[in-house]
């Protein structure tokens, strides 16, 4: 298994493996799994069928892929009302570097073109400052998985933001070491 990668100098992680701890998370990686047509193809928008994924709806996010100068520049399309309360408010249309200023929106950013450049689902974990309360670190889990058209053209990422479960935070040693630090 691949070791998750720090984004330095923040208490966040990519998991090139893309293997969920969250059962959620896990069951939203199936269903992406399952709309794909063989090995080498991404589901598009028109494959994710919202009625599909009724409990996930609070979690789930749509975000655009646009051009950016050296790398991709991402705005959300869509954002369930658990993110919205996490976010500080609906922020649709808006820029990840809007809603997450400094080193944390261009961290976010970098590691969702990863997935655009890798074509690949990509898992994220660490402790997050949301703009609702950014004195209180949120643990987190998520999942980030690209869309295509029908061209092959990453242009959507379909991604989920849960809490931690208390019971599962001994699957995250890396969160447990660097709360002793």
């Amino acid at each position: 298994m691949a070791q998750a990668l720090q984004l330095k100098p923040l208490d966040i992680y990519v998991d090139p493996a893309a293997k969920p701890v969250d059962s959620r998370l896990a069951a939203l990686l199936a269903y992406w799994r399952a709309k794909r047509y063989g090995t080498a193809s991404l589901p598009t928008r028109g494959d994710i069928k919202p009625g599909e994924l009724i409990s996930h709806l609070p979690s789930l996010l749509i975000a655009d892929v646009r051009p950016g100068e050296k790398t991709p520049d991402f705005s959300l399309r869509l954002t369930g009302t658990a993110l919205d309360d996490l976010f500080g408010g609906n922020h649709m249309g808006r820029r990840f570097d809007e809603i997450m200023p400094g080193k944390q929106g261009w961290l976010a950013r970098a590691a969702l073109a990863l997935c655009v450049e890798h074509r690949r689902p990509m898992r994220f974990f660490g402790r997050v400052r949301f703009p609702s309360d950014p004195a209180t670190p949120v643990m987190v889990e998520a999942l980030a998985l690209p869309l295509a058209r029908p061209d092959g053209e990453v242009h959507m990422i379909l991604g989920e933001i849960v809490q931690l479960r208390a019971a599962a935070l001994s699957s995250f040693p890396e969160l447990i070491r660097s709360a002793a630090e």
